[in-house]
């Protein structure tokens, strides 16, 4: 017997039967007659009574012909997030552009498409059910041009929450825009020499969320830069999650000296590594055992036993191709599977370390940044419109790490949305349908614990 939803289960009253046919569910009257031979009653199946939707039992022909249709499940999960996260904030800041900036925030995550073509996708989504804009090129170009900078880091500073860990980084993206003082020849991972600009991101480490962007000329990635932007999104504990090649004996002074904290990866060769003794402990991480030192001149030392073997592996393979040799090994064996994190900040190795790792987030928070929302196509004319517009991206990719935080790896966020735009809704000469909903995706919207009655008020 099939297991009727909790939401299909209440239009299953007394002289009701549902039946299940695919993904759908479809209600008839039901009476009983008493079988005189067989001493029980027989069920009696009746007229059809209508589809069963989240709005009743319908039947498509009492609502008329249907006009037109709306992606609806993605609008309803990402709207509903933001209800509860950046428009709040949207509303007392921009209290009468609002609107459009979050259609066009949303409507980023659903599909990155440029200034001229927003408005037919916004057509095509419910949005433009609930939200009183055209998303025309002129609309949407006027709002990049009148946001004014201040409001928009006054926006950041609201979503950078006071007393937790934020960790920085910065990344080039590349642009063709013109008349932009902040682009500046440079190079890409091609060799291409094109214009560039610098992005500096904060990045929670608690909630793990970005929080804060600011934009530089393409060569300005110093010290100074960083202290300045930590001032400007008004965060107190700020570290500086930096790779190898960031080390230098007059970074570590600029950031000593400006007190800004740091966690850098030294190369195994380098000279500040003590002579490591017996390790004092072990963490998990990932599932898997972790060894780590006592803290020493600012070094933490750890040990992942995995890697260790894999490299060990690996070594051994290369003395066998005669790649290596055996007193390579023997001088290299010591680091096998080891990190060295050098850190000013006096806390607990576990807490080092994870915060360390969490520098993949921020560096998945660029890549959705620069490809999935595709910042670095833009076109815009002038310094202003820039900020605008990666402070507005910035909003999208708030929203998109709001879903990854929801669904733990078994979907991607491009996945999720595009599930639950099978949702839809149907507009009728008289009123509005949800559309079935099938499995996979009822599934989702449970799982993700989606309120698809949200936006119907609205509508």
């Amino acid at each position: 017997m099939t297991t009727l939803p909790d939401w299909v289960r209440k239009y299953k009253t007394k002289g009701v039967e549902i039946r299940v046919s695919g993904d759908n569910y479809y209600a008839y009257e039901m009476t009983s007659r008493w079988n005189r031979e067989k001493k029980r009653a027989d069920k009696i199946t009746g007229k059809y009574l209508g589809v069963v939707t989240h709005d009743g039992i319908v039947k498509s022909r009492s609502m008329g012909l249907v006009r037109s249709d709306y992606e609806y499940g993605n609008i309803a999960l990402l709207h509903g997030i933001a209800e509860k996260t950046i428009i709040p904030v949207l509303r007392e800041i921009y209290p009468t552009m609002w609107e459009r900036i979050i259609s066009y925030v949303i409507l980023r995550n659903i599909q990155p498409l440029p200034m001229k073509s927003v408005h037919y996708l916004y057509e095509k989504t419910y949005m433009s059910r609930i939200m009183d804009e055209s998303m025309s090129p002129d609309s949407i170009s006027r709002m990049l041009s009148s946001l004014p900078e201040d409001q928009s880091i006054r926006v950041m500073r609201k979503l950078t929450e006071k007393g937790e860990y934020v960790l920085m980084d910065s990344t080039a993206i590349f642009s063709r825009s013109e008349n932009m003082s902040f682009l500046e020849m440079g190079h890409n991972s091609k060799g291409t020499h094109m214009p560039q600009i610098n992005v500096m991101m904060l990045f929670s480490s608690t909630r793990l969320m970005p929080t804060f962007v600011r934009i530089l000329p393409g060569s300005i990635r110093d010290v100074s830069a960083m202290s300045k932007t930590m001032d400007m999104a008004g965060v107190e504990k700020c570290v500086i999650i930096a790779d190898k090649g960031f080390f230098s004996s007059d970074n570590i002074k600029n950031l000593k000296s400006r007190h800004l904290s740091y966690i850098i990866p030294l190369r195994r060769n380098s000279s500040l590594i003590p002579d490591p003794d017996h390790f004092t402990s072990v963490f998990r991480y990932d599932g898997k055992p972790i060894k780590y030192w006592k803290r020493e001149n600012d070094v933490y030392i750890f040990e992942d036993p995995v890697l260790r073997s894999e490299e060990e592996k690996d070594y051994l393979i290369r003395i066998e191709e005669n790649k290596r040799s055996r007193k390579q090994f023997d001088e290299n064996e010591i680091n096998f599977g080891k990190l060295y994190l050098l850190s000013d900040l006096n806390e607990d190795p576990e807490k080092i370390y994870r915060l360390y790792k969490q520098r993949e987030y921020v560096e998945y928070a660029f890549n959705v940044y620069k490809n999935d929302l595709e910042v670095d196509k833009s076109y815009m004319r002038d310094d202003h419109m820039l900020f605008t517009y990666m402070f507005l991206n910035l909003l999208s990719l708030y929203l998109h790490f709001q879903i990854l935080n929801m669904i733990n790896g078994k979907y991607s966020v491009r996945d999720v949305l595009l599930i639950l735009s099978r949702i839809k809704m149907y507009r009728m000469e008289k009123g509005e349908i949800l559309s079935e909903i099938p499995k996979k995706t009822r599934d989702l919207v449970s799982d993700m614990n989606i309120d698809l009655d949200l936006l119907r008020k609205k509508g």
